[in-house]
């Protein structure tokens, strides 16, 4: 049993696909951030003004990668380990407190994370929503051909020249009923069925990718847990039982 509520979470269709999607704009702000923060800081170092320039934009790195491991976890199902880290003294001074982030191989590895993300989220966001949308348009093929007979039917009722081209050359829309051109729309339900077989392995296998690169990347150290007793269980007779021996 305890095995049994240790094991990983099974990866869910819809949150790597929302992780995937949403790859591309975090990573470009995620991407924006870093390149600006670094290059203004380090460009402005000589007159002592790229300092908190830098530690600014090293906290924000931090908080980004907090919030992409955040997301792996919630999204993705995977668990992320986490190094404990004590919390800074009060009464450091903003150099020390500088020099412990420059100091923290966390630091340069979730920057390194924030400039892959993306590339990464290009490819995420371009491969998810293209196969997830060419592939339920296959399987739905019959319907979209009823749908636009209909719209088409209705501009040329209105006097609108309307035709529809589903798929070149094979299936057209003519403001008619046409039984070959909807016979051949089933056509592209057995081949958007197998599309979305092959789309949920793409999807997964691009989730766990991402997952086992934050885990790399953003995940150092292991999970530092505050120990706890078990309180022992008595039954509700047990404790009646109990409170009239005490009486």
């Amino acid at each position: 049993m305890e095995n049994y509520l240790h094991m990983p979470a099974r990866p869910s269709i819809m949150g790597n696909f929302v992780f995937l999607i949403v790859s591309f704009p975090l990573g470009l702000l995620y991407f924006i951030v870093t390149i600006t923060g670094l290059s203004v800081g380090l460009g402005t170092i000589v007159i002592w003004a790229g300092l908190p320039i830098l530690f600014i934009t090293l906290l924000c790195i931090r908080g980004m990668a907090a919030i992409e491991r955040r997301m792996v976890s919630s999204l993705l199902r995977m668990p992320m380990s986490y190094q404990w880290r004590p919390q800074p003294e009060a009464g450091r001074s903003f150099l020390r407190r500088f020099g412990s982030i420059l100091r923290d191989p966390y630091t340069w590895t979730s920057t390194i994370y924030m400039l892959l993300k993306l590339p990464l989220g290009i490819m995420n966001f371009t491969l998810a929503l293209t196969l997830s949308i060419v592939s339920v348009a296959l399987t739905v093929l019959p319907l979209v051909y009823l749908v636009n007979l209909f719209v088409d039917s209705i501009l040329l009722m209105n006097g609108i020249s309307a035709q529809s081209i589903l798929v070149p050359y094979f299936i057209e829309v003519h403001g008619v009923f046409d039984p070959l051109m909807f016979a051949r729309t089933f056509a592209g339900v057995p081949v958007g069925v197998m599309l979305w077989i092959i789309t949920r392995f793409v999807l997964n296998g691009l989730g766990l990718f991402s997952g086992e690169l934050a885990k790399a990347l953003l995940g150092p150290g292991e999970i530092v847990a505050q120990p706890h007793q078990d309180r022992q269980y008595t039954a509700p007779v047990l404790m009646q039982e109990q409170r009239a021996n005490i009486d």
